[in-house]
């Protein structure tokens, strides 16, 4: 959804009403909605953060504006095109209360990370930087195989750390694509103090002077980008729940649910009460996120007859089980936890796939 018509439909938005029978019903209304049916515009502090990510790419010299769209439950950009898939659910102030007290948390903060890191990805892909000689010998060979799991180093200085205060540890080390595309958000980031922050560590500081050469002094980034094909696109409008159900908010809870708590409370310890406010680490919620694409792939290959819609709402269960109970990943026991968390998941799905499906 381009900027510009963005910025056209914000001033025509009806103000919101103050009278509280209104709300309520209008809630109900959006609650027993299904989601593809819903006109959803970019409102509210959401339109605020694209706007904030054009501008500073324009500060930048970059033109160039990525084509954002509201689609499935994750942050993504289409390989090697420009297309950023933005949650649905953080369209409008009321969704994203809606997220954030059912399914998991987002600060704006954490939303702004989230945009200049795929808008980094966008411009790599728009620009075809990655094609560069010179970007494969300061990043990595770019077509190296992309694995979900990973092991990071800790102690490397090599990378720069900014998803990292979202909760994903060290996702630069992730792949050359995701190195280039943290490099990017730091860069982009006016309050990053990147040439301050990174003076001691080599090769992230030299990884930061190659990006801001390259745009400011080269100006590769400049003018029309040579790549500008949309590539893969998950509108929501093709998501058949409604919000009731996606947030699993239309009943009470459950014994089954009951069974889901014990079980996570047994794979994630909680975060300490006094560590709550700062947010620190990986939720459990945002752990099941990243990996849900994985862990859905892999639950519908073994299991016959199962439905990924139903296994997506119940891994949708197990990340707001999650937030309530403030459950975490400790940083060095991510694949142990994916391990158990695969294990308990499968065998949840196969005990109850029957009720899942409603049967």
């Amino acid at each position: 959804m381009p900027i510009a018509t963005l910025r056209a439909k914000r001033g025509v938005l009806k103000p919101a009403t103050d009278d509280a029978v209104a709300r309520e019903v209008g809630l109900q209304k959006l609650l027993s909605s299904r989601i593809g049916d819903l006109t959803l515009t970019v409102e509210d502090v959401l339109f605020d953060c694209l706007a904030e990510v054009t501008s500073e790419l324009r500060a930048k010299g970059i033109a160039f504006i990525p084509a954002y769209y509201l689609g499935d439950d994750d942050f993504w950009t289409a390989d090697r095109a420009t297309s950023i898939n933005v949650p649905w659910y953080l369209a409008n102030a009321l969704l994203w209360q809606l997220v954030n007290d059912h399914l998991m948390e987002y600060s704006r903060e954490e939303v702004m990370m989230y945009l200049r890191h795929e808008t980094g990805h966008a411009i790599n892909y728009a620009f075809e930087l990655w094609k560069r000689k010179d970007w494969a010998q300061t990043f990595g060979e770019f077509k190296r195989p992309y694995r979900d799991v990973y092991s990071a180093n800790p102690w490397s200085r090599d990378y720069v750390r900014y998803l990292h205060r979202a909760g994903m540890f060290h996702y630069a080390q992730k792949h050359p694509d995701e190195d280039f595309a943290e490099t990017f958000a730091v860069w982009l980031d006016p309050s990053s103090r990147w040439r301050r922050r990174y003076k001691d560590w080599q090769i992230a500081l030299a990884k930061l002077e190659y990006l801001d050469r390259i745009v400011d002094v080269e100006g590769a980034c400049r003018g029309a980008a040579p790549n500008q094909r949309l590539g893969q696109r998950v509108g929501y409008e093709s998501i058949k729940e409604t919000v009731a159900d996606y947030f699993d908010i239309a009943h009470v809870v459950d014994p089954d649910l009951a069974e889901y708590r014990r079980d996570l409370l047994e794979i994630f310890p909680r975060r300490p009460e006094s560590a709550r406010s700062a947010r620190s680490g990986l939720s459990a919620a945002r752990f099941i996120q990243q990996n849900q694409r994985m862990l859905v792939d892999k639950m519908v290959g073994w299991i016959g007859k199962s439905d990924r819609r139903v296994i997506e709402r119940f891994l949708r269960q197990l990340q707001a089980l999650c937030t309530y109970e403030h459950l975490v990943v400790p940083e060095n026991q991510r694949n142990d936890k994916l391990v158990d968390l695969t294990i308990v998941a499968t065998w949840h799905v196969l005990d109850g796939i029957h009720r899942l499906s409603g049967e």
